[in-house]
Parts: structure tokens; C-alpha cells; sequence
């Protein structure tokens, strides 16, 4: 007998004990009263004991059942039953399976593997292999596209994010998770730093004796990413595929990186937030600091840079650099801020009075970037701290191939998917707690024409 039903049968034994001194005509003696006390005592431990006993037994079998779930869920090839009734259909993992690279050498060997298939995608054990080891069909679309192994496909998503014009390093990245469609995230309403307006509302007070507090509270807004679609598709020819499987590679991985990387960084500074992110050229928090009065035109003054630098918020002067449009370094080199009868350098390149690899302009790096605007134009240098801009970023690049598509042109359709929204966290530029220029996170100088 287990102890379970040795504790029922003494809860058995209890109420019987109990009933026969209740049954019992008169008061109950003292006698009695300390036995039934005692019985009762007795009684509370027993249903403790019995309840720890069926908890135990739920967790048991909920464990046994999360290893079978497990040991179904693993494996790539399916086991069945000779067609006995009721009997369960186990699986089996491959050894491959736990393999990122599913076997391949390289995204070359790969790209070669998808070619020599030909039609016959079946026929190859390798390319099923990748299909079944991920879950996913054994091709892509109707057209008998290939699933790109995991490694590659992650090597290509890394590729984005380390490129050096890529301005997805500098933001403050949003894991989306997925299969949802889009994230809300809570900020602080604050457009302004004087009392009453501090973080949306929150206000101090001195108190007099006596006086009745008054109630103060933040306000709160929302930020809502949407991750949209971004895709590269080309067109590779089988002859290429054949006599050059290593140029392949460096197409198809570092030319899509390239194009993904470049896409995201112009939305990030100008894009429209229609059907992409919206850049901080067309947030409303940005600032643009008008030219100096006779200003000359494609011109950058000292004076420029110094009130561009005011204009930052105090809050995000870490971390803030100069992003500028290459043709920008042959205007600001010389420039000086005058000191007395002399000057000092304003901007310092690499090598020189600075250290590299960024020249150095008002103390602070110099990134030049292609997606900057003209010399002239507002956007062509830009003051920003992108630790105040929010990258959405949906799971890693969804890469696969097709040699189906264009077959009878000796065509492979290569095709890569990446999902990101963005936006500054900030909505509105700030109002200063003493002063009447706003400050922001975001700074650009207006057009010098």
C-alpha cells in the first residue's frame, strides 16, 4: 500500500473515531475533549500530507509528459508502425540536423548543390535533408525554391549589421518576435523641461506647514513599430553557378548584405515612415539650424557647428557624432574657431591632431556616409546621438533559392527578405527649463543656397 492510501484510511479511522464520541449521550468529559483535539490535529496533518503527495504526482506526470512531447518533437526522419492500431509514431533525429550548415562547406558548395539538382530536387539527400531537418517542406514555394541552411542564411543577417555604413550599429534595436505583426512600447510624453512639464507632468513642490499637497503624475504615450519588408531578388546565371560557384557566393551573400545595409540606412535618415521607417530628416523631433546671415552657399562656418552643438539635448551629448556627406570633409578641413588673435582646429582628421579611424570635428567623431545630402543642403551634416532612435528588428534575413523560376533561360532566382520598422523615440524637439531654443537628439543645419 502506497502512502497515499495509507493516509485515506487513516482519515478513514479519524471520522469513525470521531462519530462514535459525538454519538455518546451527556457532555463530553475532558477525557474526550483532548482526544478529539488530538484527532483533529491529526486530521489537518494527514490532508497537508495527502495534498503535497497529489501535487508531487501532477508534476510527475507533467514531466513524463513534456519528455514524450520532447522526444516526438526532435528528429528529422518519421518512424511509423507496421499499421498496428494505436501504436504511436515515434521520430528519429539526424546527426546532420544538429549541423548549421547542414553539411555544406560553404554558401558556395551549397549554391553548386541547388545547381547540379536540377529539377530533381529529390534526388538530392543533402538539399532534403535541409528541408526536413527544419521543419519546413521540402521546397520553398510552387516554383521548387530550396531553403537556405540556417548558418548562411544568419551569416548574411550578420553581414548587414557589421557593415560600416550600416547605421543599424548606432540604434537602439527593438527585438520583434515572430509571427507578430507589430510592437507598442510606452514613453514618456515630455516635450518640454519646465516646471509643470517635466517627464509629461511630474512636478516638486516646496511645502509649507501645514498645507495641502498638491497631486502631480506623468503622462504616457505610445510607439508603435510595424516591421515592413525588404527584400533583394536577382537573377543568377547557371553559368556562373557552374564555372564560378565562389563568385556566386560573394554575390548572393555580400552583394544582398550590401544593398539590405544600404536600404536601411537611407530609410533611417530620410525615409518617409510610409511602407518603411521614418528618418530623422522627417521626424518632427529633429532641428534644423538656420544659416548665418550672408552665409555663402555649400558653406560650413565655424558659427554652424557651435550652434548646432547648443542645440543638442543635455541628455544625449554621450555618444553623439557628426554623420556627413563625404564631399563635406574638403569644406570643413581648415576650419578654425577663433581664440584671440590665433585659432584652434574645429576639425581634426584621423592620423593628424586625432586618433583613427574617424576624423574629429568640435570633439566628436566625423562618420561619413553616403546617405547624407549635398553640400549646401539641409542634411548634408547631421548632429545625432541614434541611441534615441528606435530599430524594430523582425528575427534574422529570410534567404532561399530557386532554380525553377527562370529554368529555361539557365537562370537561379536568388531572394532575401528582411522585416525592420523605425523611428526617433522622440516625438517633438524639447523646450529648455531655462531658455527658448529647443534642444533634440537630432540636428541638421538648413539649407545654404
Amino acid at each position: 500500500m502506497n502512502d497515499a492510501l495509507k493516509i485515506q484510511e487513516r482519515l478513514k479511522e479519524i471520522a469513525a473515531e470521531l462519530s462514535q464520541i459525538a454519538d455518546q449521550d451527556g457532555e463530553m468529559t475532558a477525557e474526550q475533549e483532548t482526544q478529539c483535539e488530538a484527532l483533529l490535529t491529526e486530521e489537518a496533518q494527514l490532508t497537508a500530507q495527502l495534498e503535497t503527495l497529489r501535487k508531487d504526482a501532477q508534476k510527475q506526470e507533467m514531466r513524463a509528459k513534456a519528455d514524450e512531447i520532447r522526444s516526438y518533437a526532435k528528429g528529422a526522419t518519421r518512424v511509423t508502425s507496421s499499421g498496428t492500431p494505436g501504436l504511436r509514431i515515434g521520430r528519429q533525429r539526424l546527426a546532420i540536423e544538429d549541423d548549421p550548415k547542414r553539411g555544406f562547406k560553404n554558401f558556395a558548395h551549397f549554391a553548386a548543390r541547388v545547381f547540379d539538382s536540377g529539377q530533381n530536387v529529390r534526388g538530392d539527400e543533402m538539399l532534403m535533408q535541409i528541408a526536413a531537418g527544419t521543419g519546413m517542406t521540402q521546397i520553398v514555394n510552387s516554383e521548387g525554391g530550396v531553403l537556405v541552411p540556417p548558418a548562411f542564411s544568419k551569416t548574411i543577417w550578420d553581414r548587414v549589421l557589421v557593415k560600416s555604413n550600416s547605421l543599424l550599429t548606432y540604434c537602439d534595436q527593438v527585438p520583434v518576435d515572430q509571427g507578430v505583426e507589430s510592437v507598442t512600447i510606452p514613453a514618456i510624453n515630455e516635450v518640454s523641461r519646465v516646471d509643470g512639464s517635466r517627464l509629461g507632468g511630474i512636478r516638486g513642490l516646496w511645502k509649507s506647514e501645514l498645507t495641502q499637497m498638491t497631486e502631480t503624475r506623468p503622462a504616457f504615450r505610445e510607439i508603435k513599430f510595424t516591421p515592413h519588408e525588404l527584400y533583394v531578388f536577382a537573377y543568377i546565371s547557371d553559368k556562373l553557378l557552374r564555372n564560378s560557384p565562389g563568385t556566386a557566393s560573394m554575390v548572393l551573400e555580400k552583394g544582398a548584405a550590401d544593398e539590405i545595409a544600404f536600404k536601411i540606412g537611407d530609410a533611417i535618415i530620410e525615409g518617409d515612415g510610409l511602407g518603411k521607417p521614418m528618418g530623422i530628416l522627417t521626424a518632427p523631433s529633429t532641428i534644423s539650424v538656420a544659416k548665418e546671415t550672408g552665409q555663402p552657399a555649400a558653406s560650413i562656418l565655424p558659427a554652424n557647428i557651435r550652434k548646432m552643438m547648443s542645440r543638442v539635448h543635455v541628455n544625449f551629448r554621450d555618444n553623439l557624432k557628426w554623420f556627413v556627406n563625404p564631399d563635406v570633409i574638403p569644406v570643413i578641413e581648415g576650419m578654425e574657431f577663433p581664440v584671440g588673435v590665433g585659432g584652434v582646429p574645429a576639425y581634426l582628421p584621423p592620423g593628424g591632431y586625432s586618433d583613427a579611424p574617424y576624423s574629429r570635428l568640435y570633439g566628436r567623431d566625423v562618420v561619413p556616409i553616403e546617405y547624407c545630402s549635398t553640400v549646401g543642403t539641409v542634411g548634408d551634416i547631421i548632429l545625432a546621438n541614434f541611441s534615441a532612435y528606435g530599430a524594430a528588428i523582425k528575427g534574422i534575413a529570410d534567404a532561399s533559392y530557386s532554380i525553377h523560376l527562370k529554368f529555361d533561360f539557365a537562370q537561379t532566382a536568388y531572394r532575401i527578405i528582411f522585416e525592420m520598422d523605425g523611428q526617433p523615440w522622440m516625438n517633438s524637439a524639447i523646450t529648455p527649463f531655462k531658455g527658448t531654443n529647443t534642444t533634440s537628439a537630432f540636428v541638421t543645419l538648413a539649407t545654404r543656397s
